[in-house]
C-alpha cells in the first residue's frame, strides 16, 4: 500500500513541474453542444445520450467514466462523428463549426484492439502511418518525426522489435498500445479520440500508456478525448480532466484534482485510501446494488443535481481553485506541424500513386517475412507439384493415358483453388489495418486494393512457377517451351481468379472459419458445374446457362487442356477382331490405329475455343471480383 504522502500527492494531481492544466493560455479550443442520440426498439425511442455538452482545450486530455451502458461509447463516436448526433448537436473548433469530413481531417481514432502488422517493427509501423499519411515528406523528416514519437511514448528499448505474430513473440501489450497510439500520434492531430485505450493492460502498463500520451499531448497541443474503464489512481492523474455519465446523461465534468472538492461539499467525502474515480462508481453504477431501482434512479439524480449545482456557483464566481502550475499549450509545434503537413501534401492522383506505393512496399515486407503469408503457400504448391509428378509420371502418348490428362489438367486447377483459402488469415490481419487506417484518413480504399492486386500478381505467380516446373515434364505433358509457358500462363490466371474469390469472401465474412467453409463450397461449386464431372452439355438448363459460363475453373480447364492435346497424336492400344478400337471417336484411317488430340477435344466439345478470348474472360472474371472487394471494403467501412 502507498504512503498515505504519496496517495494525496496522485489525488491532487501529482508534483506541479508535471501537471497540466486545463486553464491554458492559448492553443485550439474544442466545443461540443446538445450532443444527443437514441434508438428505435419495440417499444420506441430509447435515449443513449441525453444532451451532452463539452470544451476542452489543446494539451488537456479528457477522461470518459462511466458503467458499462452509461453512453461512453456513443457519447465518444458521436465526438469523433463516427455516428450522427440529434439535431441540435454540434461541434466546433475554434468557433468554426466541424462536419464528418473536417473532423476525420483533423482527428486520429485508437480503437480497443491493436490492429498492427505483426512482422513489421515498432518504428516501421509508425514510418509507414506517417508515410501514408503525408506521402510526399522527406525521408529525413520521416525518420525525425518518427524518433521524436518513438522518444516521447517511451519506445525506443523496442523499436527495432518485431510487433509479434502467432508463431514468433514479439512486443508486450502495454508496447502494442503504445505503438497503435504513436501510429495515430505521428500524425500530430488536433485531436485524439482513444477507445478504452487501457482496457486488457496491467495498472502498471495503464500507466505507463497514458503517461506516455499525456506527455505528447501536452508537448504539441493536442487534445485527448478517451473513454476508460476502471483507471487505477496513478492513470487517473494522467488526465487534466474527467468526465462521469450515468445512464446517458453527464453527471460531473471537472479537473481531475477537483473530485475531492466536489464529494466533500457534497457531504460524501472519498475514503483517505480510495481511488476518487472508485468512488463515484460507487453511486453510478446500479447493476448490483441491492437496493430498490427507484432508489437507484434517486442516486443517480442527486449526483447530478449535486454537479448542477456546484457548476452553477462556480459561473456564478465561486470557482474551484484551479491547480497549481497552470500552463499554456504552446501554439509554436502546433504552427510547424500545421506547414510540414501542408508541404507533405500531394494532389489527389499524386496521393493515390504515392499511397498505393507505400502500402505495395509494406505488403512487399510483409509476405516476404510473414510465413503465414506465401511461404506456407509455396510450401503446399511445391508439394502438390511433387505429388502429381510422382503420380501421373511419364504418361507417354497412349490413348489409355488421356483420361489421366485430363486429371492432371482438372486436378491443377481445381485443388491448387483450393489451396488459396491459405491467404485468408493474413488477408484477414491486413482488413483489420486497413479499416484502423482508412478510418482516421491515411488513404482510401482504391490504393488498398490496388497495392493488393499488384503485389499479389509476383508473389501468386512465381508459386505457379514452383508448381509448373515440378511437376510438367515429370508428367510428360505437351512438349515444348510454347505449351509450358501456356499452361503456366493459364494456370496463374486460375489461382489470381481463386486468390481474387477469397479475398472478396474475406473481406464480407471477417471470420477465419466461415470465410474458409465459404470459399470451400464456392471452389465445389465451380467444380461440379464447370464440365469435368458431367459434360456440360449434359448439365439441367439452368446451370448449364448460368453458373456454367460464370466458371473461372471452366474456362482455365478448357484452356490447359486444348494446350496439352492440340498437336498430340495417341497411339490406339486396343484391338478387337483385328481391328483398332481407340478410347475415343478418330477420324484417322483404321490402319493408322491413332486419334489425335483435335477429335479428343471435339468429342468433349471443348476444342472451338480461342487462347486470347478464354484467357481474357478469366481476366475479366477477375476484374469483376477486384472491384466486388473494392465495393465491399468501401462498404462496410462505412
Amino acid at each position: 500500500m502507498q504512503a498515505p504522502m504519496e496517495l494525496e500527492k496522485l489525488r491532487t494531481g501529482g508534483d506541479e513541474s508535471t501537471r497540466a492544466s486545463s486553464h491554458t493560455s492559448s492553443g485550439s479550443t474544442l466545443s461540443y453542444q446538445h450532443l444527443s442520440f437514441s434508438v428505435s426498439t419495440k417499444k420506441g425511442s430509447k435515449v443513449l445520450l441525453d444532451d451532452v455538452s463539452v470544451d476542452i482545450k489543446a494539451g488537456e486530455l479528457l477522461a470518459i467514466m462511466g458503467p458499462s451502458g452509461a453512453g461512453k461509447s456513443t457519447l465518444l463516436d458521436l465526438m469523433a462523428f463516427r455516428k450522427q448526433p440529434a439535431e441540435g448537436g454540434r461541434a466546433s473548433l475554434n468557433g468554426k463549426q466541424l462536419d464528418r469530413s473536417s473532423m476525420h481531417k483533423i482527428s486520429c481514432f485508437v480503437e480497443q484492439e491493436d490492429a498492427l502488422l505483426g512482422v513489421l517493427t515498432v518504428r516501421e509501423s509508425i514510418q509507414y502511418a506517417l508515410r501514408l499519411h503525408l506521402p510526399l515528406l522527406p525521408r529525413r523528416q520521416v525518420n525525425d518525426r518518427v524518433e521524436r514519437v518513438i522518444t516521447a511514448l517511451g519506445l525506443q528499448s523496442c523499436a527495432n522489435q518485431r510487433i509479434g505474430t502467432p508463431i514468433q513473440r514479439g512486443i508486450s501489450g502495454g508496447q502494442k498500445r503504445r505503438v497503435t497510439a504513436a501510429c495515430a500520434m505521428v500524425t500530430f492531430p488536433r485531436i485524439l479520440f482513444l477507445d478504452e485505450v487501457t482496457s486488457g493492460l496491467d495498472s502498471t502498463s495503464a500507466r505507463e500508456v497514458m503517461s506516455s500520451i499525456r506527455s505528447l499531448a501536452i508537448a504539441e497541443g493536442i487534445i485527448v478525448i478517451a473513454s476508460i474503464h476502471q483507471p487505477s489512481l496513478e492513470t487517473l492523474t494522467q488526465f487534466t480532466k474527467v468526465m462521469f455519465l450515468a445512464e446517458g446523461k453527464m453527471c460531473f465534468h471537472g479537473e481531475v484534482g477537483e473530485l475531492d472538492g466536489f464529494f466533500e461539499r457534497w457531504g460524501r467525502p472519498v475514503g483517505r485510501f480510495t481511488n476518487p474515480a472508485d468512488h463515484a462508481m460507487n453511486f453510478l453504477n446500479t447493476d448490483f446494488s441491492q437496493e430498490k431501482a427507484g432508489h437507484n434512479d434517486v442516486a443517480i439524480a442527486e449526483f447530478r443535481e449535486q454537479y448542477l449545482a456546484q457548476s452553477k456557483g462556480r459561473a456564478n464566481g465561486a470557482d474551484f481553485p484551479p491547480p497549481p502550475g497552470s500552463k499554456g499549450a504552446s501554439t509554436t509545434s502546433l504552427v510547424h506541424e500545421s506547414e510540414t503537413i501542408k508541404a507533405g501534401k500531394a494532389g489527389v492522383l499524386g496521393t493515390l500513386f504515392w499511397n498505393t506505393m507505400v502500402l505495395a512496399e509494406r505488403s512487399v515486407k510483409n509476405y516476404m517475412r510473414n510465413l503465414l503469408a506465401y511461404g506456407v503457400r509455396a510450401g503446399m504448391y511445391g508439394g502438390m507439384g511433387f505429388m502429381l509428378a510422382t503420380i501421373w509420371i511419364r504418361l507417354g502418348l497412349s490413348d489409355s493415358t488421356i483420361n489421366d490428362r485430363l486429371s492432371v489438367h482438372f486436378y491443377s486447377v481445381a485443388f491448387l483453388a483450393f489451396m488459396s483459402v491459405a491467404g485468408i488469415p493474413e488477408f484477414l490481419e491486413e482488413r483489420s489495418v486497413y479499416y484502423r487506417e482508412t478510418k482516421n484518413g491515411l488513404y482510401t480504399t482504391l490504393p488498398f486494393v490496388l497495392a493488393n492486386t499488384l503485389i499479389t500478381i509476383p508473389f501468386l505467380f512465381l508459386c505457379t512457377v514452383l508448381f509448373t516446373v515440378i511437376c510438367y515434364w515429370a508428367i510428360g505433358l505437351h512438349p515444348g517451351a510454347p505449351a509450358f509457358f501456356r499452361f503456366l500462363g493459364f494456370l496463374f490466371l486460375a489461382l489470381f481468379a481463386a486468390e481474387s474469390q477469397v479475398v472478396v469472401v474475406a473481406s464480407l465474412i471477417p471470420i477465419f472459419v466461415a470465410a474458409l467453409a465459404i470459399t470451400a463450397f464456392l471452389n465445389g461449386f465451380w467444380m461440379s458445374v464447370g464440365g469435368y464431372f458431367i459434360k456440360a452439355r449434359s448439365l439441367p438448363r439452368f446451370w448449364f446457362y448460368s453458373f456454367h459460363y460464370m466458371d473461372f475453373q471452366k474456362y482455365a480447364f478448357e484452356l490447359l487442356t486444348n494446350s496439352d492435346l492440340r498437336g498430340l497424336t495417341f497411339t490406339c492400344d486396343t484391338l478387337v477382331n483385328g481391328t483398332c478400337a481407340c478410347a475415343y471417336p478418330t477420324s484417322a484411317p483404321p490402319e493408322a490405329c491413332t486419334v489425335s488430340g483435335e477429335d479428343v477435344l471435339r468429342y468433349l466439345e471443348i476444342g472451338h475455343i480461342s487462347y486470347s478470348k478464354w484467357a481474357g474472360i478469366i481476366i475479366s472474371i477477375i476484374a469483376i471480383f477486384r472491384i466486388a472487394l473494392y465495393i465491399s471494403l468501401k462498404i462496410r467501412s462505412k
